[in-house]
């Protein structure tokens, strides 16, 4: 009983506040989506991110490696692999340079090759019983020919000599049965050498007749194609206009000729194509098309089964502001991800520098902002690309961009928070994150299916010092520095947004020397639920 005068106590509010958790989008960057019903682990934005099949994790910067021209773009980069060594060179201003290990990175090295009229090269490693050698060629210029110490220009009369084809006019080479493969430059011809042989009689292949659209011959590449009886590895002629004509077997066997003419779109370039697994990939006007796909189904009906189908509006709309420039990919097997260079074209308002990132295993995809990439390749396991500049820089390494800071963006889809109709105020938020080092994320949400983006926060400072979670303050202590991963969270913080739908909005900016881990788990929410939206 209550004592005589004493007030009753005051009943409680019932607590309004609703929570609503936004997964890390696994799924990636996904555009080509009605903005109304977007898969649940998908982005909008994602921009710096790498989605991993647990989140998505802070990328890493860029360093410059060395330095090919200051005056003129590094448009090639062509890797030697030997059977002790290993090299790396640059194409630019007429020169191919040695890269490896340059002594400066700002410093010319003195040219291997000179008095070249094309930098943009196609190569073909090819080891034999006399050694391991690496053909190169462009199209205007002879093939020069490396042995791991020296390079020479091949010609009919040289030693070894390539006779019955102006070795000038070669401008792609592959390697298929043991032979090396050549593209004549703007015919319908290709050529062949004999079987192991880096010389010698070639003999030619025209496809004069067989492409239906006309254009010329672009790039040859081999492919496992199952025609019922078993894998089989076949090579794809491919033309300028999107036609992929498919043989089987050696040129010198009976069995040789055509299984396959199919129509797809123009590729973006000679080296605009992949080998994974038993699939070729091609990077085309419509998007990142896996041969498999070409076989089977109309062209109308490709960008729907285009790996970068999820990216398709972003990806059609760099095409036509890029397509003046030839696009490349490169497979980073070790960080399970590839890129597909977006090169930089003159007008540099209209196409700022970026590439396009995917996840091997997943096909999640993300934009990487900040990276020049002319061209790109992989040396001893790691990703380097050519700028405009005609520097070489190497990828996902530091904190920051050679010195410039990284910005990070994750906008997720607009999610109506299980109210249809209803406005909502979201009132506060926090993320969970797996990792290392200590961080500064700035948290916000966007509302009605606008991208109004605050200022991005200060630069972070990246630390690696241990601190006690919830027990250091924010900013100051240091956590999270052992071989493995901390969940951690961060406070929660006021939003006080209200609209009808609302996405949420991660950024941060990284200008550390150290290379970021933070990976995000989850984007946490409390709403309060409002009136009808009328």
């Amino acid at each position: 009983m209550l004592a005589q005068g004493a007030r009753k106590p005051a009943k409680k509010r019932p607590q309004t506040f609703t929570p609503k958790p936004f997964v890390a989008p696994t799924r990636g960057w996904i555009s080509a989506t009605n903005l109304a019903a977007a898969p649940v682990g998908a982005a909008q934005i994602l921009e710096n991110w790498y989605p991993t099949t647990t989140g998505i994790k802070m990328r890493s910067g860029s360093r410059k490696h060395g330095t090919a021209s200051t005056t003129e773009p590094l448009e090639s980069l062509i890797t030697y692999i030997g059977s002790a060594t290993r090299k790396m060179f640059a194409a630019a201003d007429g020169k191919i340079i040695e890269l490896t290990a340059p002594a400066s990175t700002t410093t010319v090295p003195t040219a291997d090759v000179s008095g070249q009229t094309s930098n943009y090269y196609s190569f073909a490693n090819f080891p034999t019983s006399g050694g391991n050698y690496m053909s190169v060629v462009n199209g205007t210029d002879d093939l020069q020919l490396y042995d791991g110490s020296a390079w020479a220009s091949i010609d009919g009369s040289s030693t070894p000599a390539i006779t019955a084809v102006t070795t000038s006019n070669l401008s792609h080479v592959n390697v298929y049965r043991n032979r090396q493969w050549f593209v004549e430059a703007g015919t319908m011809n290709a050529w062949y050498l004999p079987t192991d042989s880096i010389g010698g009689a070639a003999s030619k292949v025209s496809l004069t007749g067989v492409f239906r659209k006309g254009g010329a011959l672009l790039f040859t590449a081999t492919w496992s194609f199952d025609a019922g009886l078993g894998p089989n590895e076949v090579i794809v002629f491919a033309s300028t206009e999107g036609e992929f004509a498919v043989y089987n077997s050696d040129p010198a066997l009976d069995d040789w000729g055509i299984i396959g003419l199919y129509d797809a779109s123009p590729p973006l370039g000679k080296n605009a194509y992949l080998r994974v697994g038993g699939d070729l990939l091609v990077l085309t006007e419509i998007g990142l098309i896996p041969m498999s796909a070409i076989k089977q189904k109309d062209p109308a009906a490709l960008a729907l089964a285009a790996i970068s189908r999820n990216i398709q509006p972003d990806w059609q709309a760099e095409v036509l502001e890029r397509r003046t420039l030839p696009w490349e990919i490169v497979k980073w097997t070790s960080r399970n991800i590839a890129y597909v260079s977006c090169p930089v074209t003159a007008v540099e308002t209209v196409t700022p520098p970026i590439c396009f990132a995917v996840n091997l295993e997943t096909g999640a995809w993300s934009k990487v902002t900040g990276w020049n990439t002319r061209c790109m390749a992989l040396h001893d396991d790691s990703v380097y690309f050519g700028t405009n500049a005609g520097t070489l820089m190497q990828a996902d390494i530091t904190g920051t961009d050679d010195g410039e800071l990284i910005y990070y963006t994750y906008v997720g889809h607009n999610d109506h928070l299980g109210r249809l109709g209803q406005d909502k105020t979201v009132l506060q938020a926090r993320a969970i994150f797996r990792t290392k080092s200590a961080f500064t994320p700035q948290l916000s949400v966007t509302t009605d299916y606008q991208n109004n983006l605050p200022a991005y926060p200060n630069a972070a400072t990246i630390t690696d010092s241990p601190g006690e979670w919830d027990v250091g303050l924010w900013d100051v202590a240091k956590w999270d520095t052992g071989a493995n991963y901390y969940t951690s969270q961060t406070y929660w913080v006021t939003i006080g947004i209200s609209g009808f739908s609302h996405a949420p909005i991660l950024q941060v900016v990284s200008g550390s020397t150290s290379a970021p881990s933070a990976e995000l788990v989850v984007f946490e929410v409390l709403f309060e639920p409002g009136g009808v939206a009328v």
